[in-house]
């Protein structure tokens, strides 16, 4: 049913601005990564942050997963571990939560794996990490980003 009160005039301005507000708004999109990354987060303290599990959330199939991260250079795997590294700097910049806290919140059942990963990723231990305060500036540890080795590894094996 026709309103009454509509004033077609006003309508036409708005539709006109939307429009326009529309036109120069970038594509709304989400990229898989970040899709990825939302999917895996609320998993992580969990230990269910697997890509099949991953791949159900978000509607594919495990295959069609591991293809389009493919087509955009990544691995389920290096989205992980990159998501964990920069959870567990940042866990670890609080003093308020325990290492072994930081390790159950990143789903790792023992502080020892934990531990184990994070030397993997830094070359230094959890503790060694936090008592260095500001990494970047202390002397002798690499707070290098894990994808930034990969890339300079995998340059160097060309």
């Amino acid at each position: 049913m026709p309103i009454e009160s509509a004033d077609h005039y006003l309508n036409d301005l708005l539709v006109t601005y939307c429009e326009q507000a529309l036109a120069h708004r970038k594509s709304g999109e989400i990229s898989l990564r970040s899709s990825v990354e939302n999917a895996i987060a609320p998993l992580l303290p969990h230990r269910e942050a697997r890509v099949e599990e991953i791949a159900r959330r978000l509607g594919m199939s495990h295959r069609t997963l591991v293809r389009r991260l493919a087509l955009e250079g990544l691995t389920f795997s290096g989205i992980l571990d990159e998501m964990k590294i920069d959870l567990a700097k940042s866990y670890l910049k609080k003093d308020e939560l325990s290492i072994s806290q930081a390790a159950w919140l990143l789903g790792y059942g023992e502080v020892s794996a934990f531990t184990h990963a994070f030397r993997r990723w830094t070359g230094v231990t959890p503790r060694q990490w936090r008592a260095a305060g500001d990494p970047k500036h202390a002397g002798g540890l690499d707070d290098t980003p894990l994808r930034a080795k990969r890339a300079r590894a995998n340059s160097s094996r060309s």
